[in-house]
């Protein structure tokens, strides 16, 4: 069944929802496809953005030159990782171009489209997590040499604070991923599973 079809049943039954008759004025009426991609537009550009600002951390931190093989190396992975999960973002993204989303397969096919691609969101999300974790650790770790420390003289009750922080920061984190993916494209996935159900009926 397409829109036209569910337009004509609903309109038979009485129905005050006004369904639009082709997908050009879904959009219009901005449909969730589209509001996804608009989502994917702004947040692109971004994420670009933020990787190649944090080739710059070692010296907006002033690491010494001796650290920077460390971290260049982590960011390394970083990019690689990076490159990856964006190449599939803009993989989507561009596909989404093409879908016409008038009959039910076509919705089916970018709603479970856009599920996988906000799983792949969150995986790409917590594989960045080992990177930050090695740009904090040289940052404490330059701190307390700054106050003439090692980690070695921390106490016990230190050393569990320490501990205690670094976890409470991943999965703070981590929760951060997940509301912001389901802030970002929950709702719309949410929408589209709608019209599938209402479809259905």
């Amino acid at each position: 069944m397409n829109f036209d079809q569910l337009k004509e049943q609903w309109n038979k039954e009485g129905s005050d929802v006004n369904i639009p008759d082709t997908i050009q004025q879904l959009k219009e009426s901005r449909h969730p496809i589209e509001k996804i991609r608009k989502n994917m537009k702004k947040e692109f550009p971004m994420q670009i953005g933020a990787i190649i600002l944090m080739a710059l951390f070692p010296l907006q931190f002033h690491f010494p030159a001796s650290q920077y093989i460390i971290y260049y190396v982590s960011y390394t992975m970083m990019v690689v990782i990076s490159s990856y999960y964006l190449f599939g973002f803009y993989q989507f993204y561009r596909q989404a171009e093409l879908y016409t989303g008038n009959t039910k397969n076509s919705l089916w096919k970018i709603y479970h489209e856009l599920r996988l691609n906000m799983e792949r969101y969150q995986s790409f999300g917590f594989l960045l997590l080992p990177h930050f974790l090695v740009t904090i650790g040289l940052q404490i770790y330059n701190m307390m040499e700054k106050q003439g420390r090692s980690l070695t003289e921390l106490t016990s009750p230190q050393q569990l604070g320490l501990i205690t922080a670094v976890l409470i920061g991943i999965l703070t984190v981590i929760t951060s991923i997940v509301l912001w993916t389901k802030y970002s494209y929950g709702r719309s996935a949410r929408q589209l599973k709608n019209i599938l159900n209402e479809m259905d009926e």
